[in-house]
């Protein structure tokens, strides 16, 4: 089967407004093996030019294993809730963003149902959240079995608690439908056991601030300008030009 799948164009947009966990994973001041790492102008620089960009209805396109795992989501809602025996009932959320200051998440699912109404989900106590993942066979075995005061994916969690203060515990549900058995595993985090890692991700969202002030709009730079059209323009008159020039 070829896997295929189109996201919302307004949710990309919302994303470049603020720093998600895949831009946390560029900013956090260590690498995955625990040795310090030093953040630049640079690295910032990096994460910057993802939120500048003139997104289109073709960046909402995923093809092959990333489509395969947003689209096995909800799949992978129902076998979470099948195997807890309605222990708690989690919800599946696509295509919307939470923001909390420099902060934001997109929730895989949750313990209330998707809504609009963020005063009605920080209302919610002790409120729950799932982080799914769908990976290669491989990957999926192998994520099952590390430690997971070890597992990057921690910090997507962290994120998410950082944004929400009430999200008392998550879940990293690791779902791959291609396997006879152990199709599924479920590991659980409490906020407490990422106290750590959320510290550092509200001091990195205090700097990505600093930055953006002191580091970047307030820089004078040498002859920028937004003139000249957007590629997707460019794009149309190439084509034009290819239909009137065979």
């Amino acid at each position: 089967m070829e896997w295929v799948h189109k996201c919302s164009l307004s949710w990309l947009k919302r994303r470049q407004s603020c720093l998600t966990a895949s831009d946390i994973k560029q900013l956090v001041p260590y690498t995955a093996t625990g040795r310090a790492r030093k953040i630049t102008d640079e690295t910032y620089l990096r994460v910057m030019a993802h939120k500048m960009v003139d997104l289109t209805e073709e960046d909402c396109i995923s093809h092959g294993a990333a489509a395969r795992g947003h689209l096995l989501e909800p799949f992978a809602v129902d076998a979470l809730n099948t195997a807890q025996h309605h222990y708690e009932t989690y919800y599946h959320w696509d295509d919307k963003i939470i923001i909390r200051g420099e902060l934001g998440f997109s929730p895989d699912a949750m313990t209330i149902e998707q809504t609009d109404d963020i005063a009605k989900i920080m209302a919610e106590p002790k409120l729950g959240i799932a982080e799914i993942k769908c990976y290669s066979d491989e990957k999926h075995l192998v994520t099952a079995y590390t430690g997971k005061k070890s597992l990057e994916e921690r910090w997507q969690i962290a994120t998410a608690m950082a944004v929400l203060t009430n999200i008392d515990h998550a879940k990293l549900v690791l779902f791959n439908p291609r396997m006879k058995f152990r199709k599924l595993f479920v590991i659980d985090y409490n906020r407490y056991e990422l106290q750590d890692e959320i510290d550092i991700i509200n001091q990195i969202a205090a700097d990505w601030y600093d930055f953006k002030i002191s580091g970047f709009l307030s820089k004078k730079t040498v002859g920028w300008s937004s003139v000249g059209g957007s590629e997707e323009s460019i794009a149309k008159r190439l084509e034009l030009n290819k239909t009137l020039n065979p």
